[in-house]
């Protein structure tokens, strides 16, 4: 075999070095790649979460500032409702829920302050009673599942219903029907548990 052949078939260190060079900047080229996408979704996790934690929902929650758009007009049908909360309690004591009925009397108070007192203006009363309310309907919820079963609970869609209802009317600036559908949404949810409790009857504790 020729010495021209053996030179054509083994590669000389010239090219043997610009292939492990070009090896090389391909890898740091994908790994940079990598690095970059890497960089990205954490942006963009970052960006959702900053996103989450201005959204409009939870401003309006953390907000001291009133939801409706008419400002301070009291209304005497709605801050008589408040009071509706109270009518539960006993009820729930004597049948061994003290938190469920310890949320009311707070969201008595809560709501109170905040849908008659400061109504439209601004008042922590209102961040407090957007953080009391959820707690007070679920409790009583879980009261009224534990003593009389699921299907005293499905009857609280009317509440809701009726509290959905009064969201939409505010945001349409409808004042008499907001007020309608507010003192239904506070007057359906302590009417529901008085029904669960005269159709069943109190539960004793247990030990007594």
């Amino acid at each position: 075999m020729s010495t021209n052949s053996l030179r054509q078939r083994v590669p000389s260190l010239a090219e043997s070095t610009i292939s492990f060079a070009s090896e090389s900047d391909e890898e740091s080229t994908s790994t940079t790649q990598l690095t970059t996408t890497k960089s990205r979704h954490l942006e963009r996790r970052r960006s959702s979460i900053s996103e989450v934690a201005n959204s409009t929902f939870l401003r309006k929650r953390l907000s001291r500032q009133s939801s409706l758009p008419w400002g301070h007009k009291r209304s005497t049908m709605i801050g008589i409702s408040c009071f509706l909360f109270l009518l539960p309690i006993p009820c729930l004591f004597k049948s061994c829920c003290p938190f469920a009925a310890l949320m009311l009397a707070v969201v008595t108070v809560s709501s109170f302050s905040s849908d008659y007192l400061y109504s439209g203006v601004e008042s922590w009363s209102h961040l407090f009673d957007r953080a009391m309310a959820p707690i007070a309907f679920f409790s009583n919820i879980h009261a009224v599942y534990s003593l009389f079963g699921i299907m005293w609970v499905l009857p609280a869609i009317i509440a809701v219903k009726c509290h959905v209802m009064a969201m939409y009317h505010s945001k349409q600036n409808n004042y008499d029907k907001f007020v309608i559908f507010h003192s239904l949404w506070h007057a359906t949810g302590a009417g529901l548990i008085l029904l669960s409790f005269g159709v069943n009857g109190l539960r004793e504790c247990l030990g007594e």
